[in-house]
């Protein structure tokens, strides 16, 4: 004779979760490996146009950066007198391509000398173009 099966009752199994917290460890891991925590901190510029004119140019302003020397068209001056001068020259009210300012770094200059130039030139109200020296650092 034929012995009579035991039905089982739905949802009375057990789920295997052994696995799980295995599976939460690596993905905690994956993500504090995979997360940024460094916000970078910059600011808009506008670059200027390609366009070619036909009016005599007139010398564009320069700023050269040198392992903490500035000199703002051929002239020595601290970051004080960086800002006096831009604000001199009135960028605000210019327009087009008399707004450029040609900044130049070689040698080795610190970040933060390089960030409060490109901040005082802004706050002026000119147009940054920035010149990088062919196989410089």
């Amino acid at each position: 004779m034929a012995r009579p099966r035991k039905r089982r009752k739905a949802g009375c199994d057990d789920i295997p979760v052994t696995s799980f917290s295995d599976i939460a460890f690596l993905l905690i891991i994956f993500f504090i490996l995979a997360t940024t925590l460094v916000k970078t901190q910059g600011f808009y510029t506008d670059f200027p146009s390609g366009e070619k004119s036909e009016k005599p140019q007139e010398k564009t302003t320069t700023i050269t950066l040198h392992e903490g020397k500035v000199t703002l068209n051929d002239q020595e001056v601290g970051l004080a007198g960086l800002r006096a001068g831009l604000k001199a020259l009135r960028l605000d009210t210019k327009t087009g391509d008399a707004k450029v300012v040609l900044m130049e770094a070689a040698g080795k200059v610190q970040y933060q000398t390089y960030f409060e130039v490109m901040a005082a030139i802004t706050e002026a109200g000119g147009t940054i173009c920035i010149v990088r020296e062919e196989g410089g650092e």
